[in-house]
């Protein structure tokens, strides 16, 4: 009788290719050097990419190695990364870092011999540095070395809760724990960067696409959400004036009403409505 990490795991192999039906292959593709990825991302905390990514090229341009980057006076790199956010703490923390690193290596700013050490080793020294948590520590160790360990955001950590793969409690870092030893090998990477895209393109946090989506067989959320789906298209001015005569018979219950409101407010409160039924 097959384990639950087997059944897990053969269910996670249905997942990937469903991905890869929707957005094609994914194969890995190394982001740079140990350093480059990693100072890329401590500057995507808390911030877009396309902010990331300028502020991390204005920085290489004026700086073309890290070992400038370190010796700079602070307000200097502050300057280049102010297009993140936070640039006065992000400054302070990367100069730190990359002094560390140094004095660490002999002189030498590298994180190449990660690639040599253990994945649990890798991600303990990561994490050892002010300001790198769990999914920085992944991203590192995945898009620079090609470890086996899968990074979880925000909209990862969507995805699998409503495939049912974590708990619906749980957070990133115990996500990637669950994940990452039943995953096959080789699999991480487009894994990763494919459910990272279907958490834009089609589970969005509000209107997900369930209907386009082909992992409905294996969603739990997403059979749910179509079994229960509001109507749409033509439908939807019906739907509208529904909501209408239930809050019409909500006023002449008795119910207590609010403060006069302008006719967008009460538009908007119908907006509300339909959303939460389509939710539902």
């Amino acid at each position: 009788m097959p384990s639950r990490v087997d059944e897990k795991r053969k269910r996670i192999a249905r997942i990937l290719r469903g991905l890869i039906a929707m957005y094609g292959p994914r194969a890995y593709e190394r982001a740079g050097s140990g350093v480059d990825v990693l100072v890329r991302a401590t500057l995507s905390q808390n911030t877009n990419g396309s902010n990331s990514e300028r502020g991390y090229r204005m920085l290489r341009r004026r700086f073309p190695t890290w070992e400038q980057v370190a010796d700079a006076p602070v307000r200097e790199v502050q300057r280049e990364i102010a297009i993140c956010g936070l640039a006065r703490v992000r400054s302070y923390r990367l100069q730190a870092m990359l002094k560390r690193i140094r004095d660490e290596r002999g002189g030498a700013i590298d994180l190449e011999w990660l690639a040599d050490e253990s994945p649990e080793h890798a991600f303990e020294y990561l994490m050892s540095f002010r300001g790198v948590g769990p999914k920085t520590a992944a991203l590192v160790m995945l898009f620079g070395f090609g470890m086996a360990i899968l990074p979880v955001d925000n909209g990862i950590l969507r995805v699998v809760k409503r495939l049912r793969l974590v708990r619906s409690k749980a957070r990133d870092l115990e996500a990637e724990r669950v994940l990452s030893p039943v995953m096959a090998r080789g699999s991480h990477y487009a894994l990763h960067v494919l459910t990272f895209e279907h958490a834009k393109e089609k589970c969005r946090p509000r209107n997900p696409k369930c209907d386009e989506c082909q992992l409905v067989d294996e969603c739990p959320f997403g059979q749910r959400r179509l079994r229960h789906a509001a109507p749409t298209g033509g439908d939807r001015d019906d739907e509208i004036v529904r909501v209408r005569r239930r809050l019409a018979r909500f006023a002449s219950a008795g119910l207590a009403r609010r403060s006069p409101r302008s006719k967008g407010d009460a538009s908007d409160e119908i907006n509300r409505e339909i959303t939460g039924s389509e939710a539902r």
